[in-house]
Parts: C-alpha cells; structure tokens; sequence
C-alpha cells in the first residue's frame, strides 16, 4: 500500500487487497487492450514481477466445446 501511496496511484482505493488474511498482495481488475497496458498501471516497483492474467467470459457452447477438446 505504502509503494502505491508514493507513487500516487489512484488504485489503491481501488484495488482488492488481501492484507487481512495475511496475503499482502493486491488485485486491480482493469480493462486493457494488452498485457502491456496493465503493467503500466502499476507502480514502476512492480512492474517487472506482476502477474498478468486475462480475464475470460464464456458462453455455454464455448465451454462445451473447451471441455470436448480437453477430453481425449
């Protein structure tokens, strides 16, 4: 909390942080066109060992078809 303080980061009001149960770690949901665009929202500390991850939605079908391609 205290790196995105400094740095003046409007994300850390609206991060997701899990201090409280000892995970001091925080979660930005964000949208983005890439991976790219997420690291630099955050505090140049760090940038270089975030995890980015893409977020996904998908439709019944989409995940019957993810679940035939895992079978077999």
């Amino acid at each position: 909390m205290e790196v995105f303080l400094k740095t003046g980061s409007h994300f850390v009001t609206h991060a997701d942080w899990g201090c409280r149960d000892g995970d001091h770690k925080a979660w930005i949901i964000a949208e983005v066109d890439s991976k790219e665009e997420a690291r630099r929202i955050l505090p140049p500390a760090f940038r270089a060992q975030a995890m980015i991850v893409s977020l996904n939605k998908f439709t019944m079908e989409e995940i019957d078809d993810i679940l035939r391609q895992h079978q077999g």
